[in-house]
């Protein structure tokens, strides 16, 4: 056996050398948690690794964010920023701030390769790709061609890349009704048990 399974992983074990408090960032290596609750300086907590947070940021001019901005975690000033460098990434905003506001909305260790609308429009099976926007802020359709990997040509890949998300909505919404009818199954043998009495009522 070579993996074990032991969690989810939404969260992990986490003993601070110091106190931490609930909504604290702390940094491991290049893992990057959030306390949702207060642990005691050698004392066993855990840390989210997945979630949506309000996360503070700097105030003031030209410091509005865009939604669906890459964020890193500035540990100096403790606040979150689009500026890379030795900053760790944290995450994409998921909700724009004006420079107004004082905190951040941010969608903590999501892949900063998958565009936010993606899981929206995979999901729907009459998405287009003109619903998915790219990392240099145009659309899948006039910057670059995401279906037919290995079609290197110039050819605009639009209605394949289309069709493509239609099909994988499609699947998902067959998929999404087997678990619906299923799930009436398993509560009409639930109900036949319990008029049986083989397990308790509700």
């Amino acid at each position: 056996m070579l993996a074990k399974y032991i969690q989810r992983g939404h969260s992990i074990d986490y003993t601070p050398e110091a106190d931490v408090a609930a909504g604290d960032v702390v940094i491991i290596g290049d893992l990057v948690g959030i306390a949702k609750l207060d642990i005691k300086a050698g004392t066993l907590g855990a840390l989210a690794l997945v979630g949506v947070f309000d996360i503070p940021k700097a105030t003031g001019e030209n410091t509005a964010i865009a939604a669906g901005a890459i964020m890193f975690w500035d540990a100096e000033n403790s606040q979150v920023t689009t500026t890379a460098g030795d900053n760790k990434y944290l995450g994409k905003i998921i909700t724009a701030s004006t420079n107004d506001d004082t905190h951040a909305r941010v969608i903590i260790n999501v892949s900063r390769d998958v565009p936010i609308s993606a899981a929206d429009a995979i999901t729907d099976p009459a998405a287009t790709a003109e619903d998915i926007d790219d990392q240099s802020g145009g659309t899948a359709s006039s910057t670059h061609q995401l279906a037919a990997v290995g079609d290197t040509s110039s050819a605009d890949q639009s209605s394949t890349i289309n069709g493509n998300f239609a099909t994988v909505g499609a699947e998902y919404n067959a998929l999404k009704d087997d678990v619906e009818a299923n799930n009436g199954k398993i509560d009409s043998i639930l109900a036949a048990l319990r008029t049986l009495g083989l397990i308790a009522t509700e």
